[in-house]
């Protein structure tokens, strides 16, 4: 799993950067759905409509948030469910002072990972977790063929902290095949340099780490939102050029636009993809003698 050292590397450069580079309301570092979206904002409430729906919310649910960014599933939440709470995890410093600042009478935080959260008493009723999961293994996790077991303990992790009925809502980065040429290689290793710590999981991992824990109750693959959302980020940087050099400097601020421009080829390709997913516990179907 990528350390918190290197989750600071990336998303702790500074909370005004990446407002402005992101919407205004939610600051959604993540696909938006733009079935119906004309703006990134309405792309980003959408996706949080939809994993709210994966994850069964409702009012008076107590919701857990892994990897919850800057809060903008709280902000959501708290807009359109009653006397909802929402718990999010983060291994990032600035995210944590940017959350209790904001002051959202639903959100609580806390800087951990999923791994060190204690079982909570009462249980969550669901579990959202929005790009979250590309952190779980590391590169050589994946080489070496060890992040289904992460992605197992994960889902048991996800169990042990959720009442019978909960259901998880779950969005991540997936990675379809092995690049076709150099240049989605180059693409890749662009993603890779930019998220230290952190590898795409492949679809059949996360059904293999789910089976016998959870089944599969809706599902969406929708890679191609990934473009209109890095174009979204990528127009903003342009609007907000001068103010992001004299802020940051020319250096981060070419290596955001590569890196965005990267993403989106490997998106446009199907190189890459997006998973969301809603997972309901499973029960059993074996009964086995002892």
């Amino acid at each position: 799993m990528a350390t918190q050292e290197e989750i600071e590397q990336h998303y702790d450069i500074d909370n005004e950067f990446y407002a402005l580079i992101l919407d205004d309301k939610y600051l959604g570092y993540t696909c938006g759905v733009w079935d119906q979206a004309d703006t990134i904002e309405q792309s980003q409430a959408d996706k949080f409509a939809r994993l709210c729906r994966y994850a069964h919310v409702k009012p008076n649910s107590k919701v857990l948030d892994v990897g919850c960014g800057w809060g903008g599933l709280s902000t959501y939440i708290g807009e359109n469910f009653s006397n909802t709470k929402v718990h999010g995890l983060t291994l990032s410093t600035k995210q944590l002072e940017f959350i209790k600042n904001a002051k959202n009478p639903i959100a609580s935080v806390e800087l951990s990972a999923w791994q060190s959260f204690a079982v909570p008493e009462p249980k969550f009723d669901a579990v959202i977790s929005i790009g979250c999961l590309e952190h779980f293994a590391t590169y050589e996790d994946s080489i070496s063929g060890k992040q289904r077991e992460i992605y197992k303990k994960f889902f048991d992790w996800c169990l042990s902290v959720t009442t019978p009925e909960a259901y998880v809502g779950l969005q991540t980065i997936i990675i379809t095949r092995l690049p076709n040429n150099i240049s989605e290689l180059r693409d890749s290793w662009l993603v890779h340099k930019i998220f230290p710590g952190s590898a795409l999981a492949s679809i059949s991992d996360i059904q293999e780490a789910a089976t016998d824990k959870y089944e599969i109750s809706e599902v969406s693959r929708i890679g191609h939102d990934y473009v209109p959302t890095l174009q979204a980020w990528i127009d903003k940087m342009v609007v907000n050029k001068n103010e992001l050099f004299s802020m940051y400097g020319e250096e981060l601020y070419n290596q955001y636009i590569e890196y965005f421009e990267g993403a989106k080829r490997c998106f446009q390709t199907g190189y890459f993809d997006l998973y969301q997913v809603s997972l309901k516990r499973a029960l059993p179907t074996r009964i086995f003698k002892t």
